[in-house]
């Protein structure tokens, strides 16, 4: 199997798109490389904030997912159920940032939802799976007459309960990455500070963002312990809920729904035009887009392997 990943990847190789974009790429690089070794911490305001926001989106998004996906993990079998889940887990939290920014604007609930959507789904096969290798002989010592809610509660899940907590905590890490992804689309993590440095090339400052950043997920089984999860819960309720974003007017969601996601040629009023617009879609953007997006994929994943083995 590993040799078919090595032989696809060299296969993609001649299709990629290699080209090194600027003028001077290794001039940049060298100023990239000169500001992450001497950071400038003095460059950044309200560095405070940015790492409490990141720390409160992540804890947030992930609770919120952990819970929904842990209420569809017993129900994982039903196809309707992992359907959803399918769904929920195969969009990247950025498009669901995207999406969400059309209903709800630059929002505390954007940035909250655009991690738990996806989180729930990918919690609810994990817990699944892991419910599902439990021991059963708990279960069955109750007798017949117990209903499933109450051996669940009382066999399954204390059993499963210590590796969910481990799961629980690197999905956390998971979450560290997706909200500072989150500040490049405008919310207030340190992505949007890391990005802010990147444009006005101030490399320094943004060394002492991704050196800050590495410290929080390198000491993330430090600050998150279980019995500081009610603490850390109330502290992302109270830093979100001092965050204040433009108002979206009203309307945003029927305007969504009933407008920006119909095709054009049925706003207008043409659906005769709908299967020429939809083909110059697939053939223009949504083809070529899919095809990078593989070849992209498949060689990080045989860098990523080559990397780490």
């Amino acid at each position: 199997m590993v040799a078919g990943f090595v032989l696809l990847a060299l296969v993609c190789l001649p299709l990629a798109d290699l080209a090194v974009a600027g003028h001077d790429p290794w001039a940049a690089l060298a100023r990239m490389g000169q500001g992450f070794l001497s950071p400038d911490f003095s460059a950044i305001e309200q560095i405070a904030r940015a790492v409490a926001l990141t720390v409160a989106f992540a804890v947030a998004g992930v609770a919120l997912g952990g819970v929904a996906g842990l209420v569809l993990a017993p129900f994982y079998r039903l196809r309707p159920v992992r359907w959803l889940a399918i769904a929920l887990r195969s969009v990247h939290e950025l498009f669901w940032t995207l999406l969400l920014l059309q209903v709800l604007g630059i929002s505390v609930w954007t940035g909250v939802l655009a991690i738990a959507l996806p989180y729930a789904g990918i919690f609810a096969k994990v817990l699944s799976e892991i419910l599902d290798e439990a021991d059963p002989r708990p279960g069955l010592w109750l007798g017949p007459r117990v209903d499933p809610l109450t051996r669940f509660l009382w066999a399954r899940a204390p059993l499963a309960l210590p590796e969910m907590a481990t799961y629980a905590l690197y999905r956390l890490e998971c979450g560290l990455r997706s909200s500072a992804v989150l500040g490049f689309v405008g919310l207030p993590t340190l992505g949007y500070q890391l990005d802010t440095f990147f444009r006005q090339g101030d490399y320094g400052a943004a060394g002492a963002v991704m050196a800050i950043y590495i410290a929080l997920i390198a000491g993330v089984r430090v600050w998150m312990r279980p019995r500081l999860v009610v603490l850390w819960l109330g502290f992302a309720v109270v830093m979100l809920g001092r965050v204040t974003s433009p108002p979206m007017g009203q309307g945003a969601l029927w305007r969504f729904l009933s407008s920006d996601i119909v095709p054009a040629p049925l706003r207008q009023g043409d659906p005769a035009a709908l299967l020429p617009w939809l083909w110059d879609l697939a053939t223009v953007a949504i083809l070529p887009g899919l095809a990078a997006t593989l070849i992209v994929a498949q060689l990080a994943l045989v860098l990523a392997g080559a990397v780490a083995f």
